[in-house]
């Protein structure tokens, strides 16, 4: 077992290095725990790299694919297969749409990577790095997946030269936007990219004056390659993604070749919703590993973790794994509501949770005046 800071944890992918090690780099593993009684007659040195392999792996806590993401991951395939082997021309694409910290980028990351896996597994051949994979006389660096993570404002050169980047293309601070993009289409032609996407699609510049320049990139990529395209982004139905500009009354092109995709938090205004949002906790806590935690007592703060987090995966998994690595630097080895109360996730959350607070309290003022 090692401390916790040894090794620092993945950063988004920029490269197609940084996407294999994403790929390849395992969770930590899930620690041996002694009986508490053993655990508490340890070495100080000892028991304090358990608690740090205990942290590690709350950190990475246990990922629960939800039914809208399995529904998501199978509109996906869908549309891969589809485009796969038809003619020459822009494949159509996937576009998910949100708000922030609900899970879009993990949910496109498992999925490329579930895509990758699978392509491992089918072709192993051509992911043997002793063994050249030959495509058109080349030897090639077989590269399936291409995962990008928008700047704020990018313009269209930027994302040629995030792609040329990714690929590891050269080239110079003075070349064209065209001849970066040319370079890039050849090299995935070459590399046999299959899937390109591009999360926080909303941070391209899509000004009622770049709109339409955006827009006519994106279709001249789409038309170029043979690979599918799925965007992810915050408003976009809205933005210049789909309207030649904001304000505009035209769809794009981008809206007509695209399938949009809207993600909203948990719902739990019917028996099937809480059911799902409790069995998403259940599966949280199940992974837990604390010493004086009550099994099921998570579970049963079902609807209090919905009003905390405001349906929220990405914030339901912040608070259990804060919570829990909480549990472990304090001693008390157990998830409770008032160790919850003490933690601050996001502040979208806070304001959410503090909405849901003040609307509670203003019901129960005018029901006990009615009373």
């Amino acid at each position: 077992m090692t401390s916790s800071f040894a090794h620092p944890g993945l950063a988004e992918p920029r490269s197609k290095e940084e996407w294999r090690a994403y790929l390849t780099t395992p969770p930590p593993a899930r620690p041996v725990m002694p009986p508490r009684a053993t655990y508490q007659r340890l070495p100080e040195p000892e028991r304090l790299l358990l608690d740090d392999a205990r942290q590690d792996y709350h950190s990475a806590l246990v990922l629960v694919r939800t039914e809208q993401m399995k529904r998501l991951h199978h509109n996906m395939h869908r549309r891969m297969r589809t485009n796969a082997r038809q003619a020459p021309g822009a494949r159509r694409g996937i576009v998910l749409d949100g708000p922030a910290t609900i899970g879009k980028s993990t949910l496109v990351k498992i999925f490329a990577a579930d895509v990758e896996r699978q392509l491992q597994r089918r072709h192993p051949h051509r992911f043997d790095p002793t063994t050249p994979y030959v495509i058109d006389g080349y030897a090639v660096d077989y590269t399936p997946v291409v995962y990008l993570n928008i700047p704020a404002q990018a313009t269209p050169k930027d994302l040629s030269t995030q792609l040329a980047d990714y690929l590891g293309h050269p080239h110079t601070n003075k070349a064209t936007r065209t001849a970066i993009t040319t370079a890039v289409l050849d090299a995935m032609r070459l590399c046999g990219t299959e899937l390109v996407i591009i999360d926080d699609v909303h941070f391209l510049d899509l000004s009622a004056r770049e709109g339409k320049v955006v827009n006519d990139h994106l279709k001249y990529l789409a038309n170029h390659t043979a690979a599918t395209f799925i965007y992810t982004g915050a408003d976009l139905a809205t933005s210049g993604l789909f309207l030649e500009g904001n304000g505009s009354s035209r769809a794009t092109q981008t809206s007509g070749r695209n399938t949009l995709h809207k993600m909203s938090p948990f719902s739990i205004t019917n028996t099937a919703g809480q059911q799902e949002w409790a069995a998403v906790v259940k599966a949280m806590e199940d992974a837990l590993l604390l010493y004086q935690h009550k099994r099921g007592s998570l579970t049963r703060l079902w609807r209090y973790l919905h009003d905390r987090t405001g349906g929220s995966i990405c914030g339901l998994s912040d608070l259990v794994r804060e919570s829990a690595i909480e549990a472990i630097l304090t001693g008390d080895e157990a998830i409770t509501r008032n160790l919850m109360d003490s933690i601050e996730i996001s502040e979208l959350a806070q304001q959410t949770y503090r909405r849901t607070q003040c609307r509670t309290t203003t019901t129960s003022k005018t029901t006990a005046k009615a009373g």
